[in-house]
């Protein structure tokens, strides 16, 4: 879920004009309740990876976005070069 919140932090910051990402757009792109997302975003914030008041990605949140791109990625090339599963089915977790 962490993941999925800071994209869509990230993703809002950089189509708003005023580079501020919206929670109720965040909650839309994140396909979350909002009691939900807004308990995420407490938690996010105590780990210092947003900031909420305005919503923003922290240096932390973004090295926690890179490293979860990194493993993901590793984990799928793992997963095509030793089980031999085309690129297609790996990305949809067959």
């Amino acid at each position: 879920m962490y993941n999925d919140i800071l994209k869509a932090i990230v993703d809002e910051i950089r189509h708003d004009d005023d580079n501020v990402a919206k929670p109720t757009r965040v909650q839309l792109r994140s396909n979350l309740a909002y009691d939900k997302l807004a308990r995420y975003l407490d938690e996010l914030e105590n780990k210092r990876m947003i900031l909420q008041s305005p919503l923003f990605i922290t240096e932390k949140g973004k090295d926690f976005l890179q490293d979860y791109d990194r493993i993901s990625n590793f984990i799928l090339e793992m997963g095509i070069k030793y089980l031999d599963l085309p690129t297609d089915e790996m990305k949809r977790g067959v």
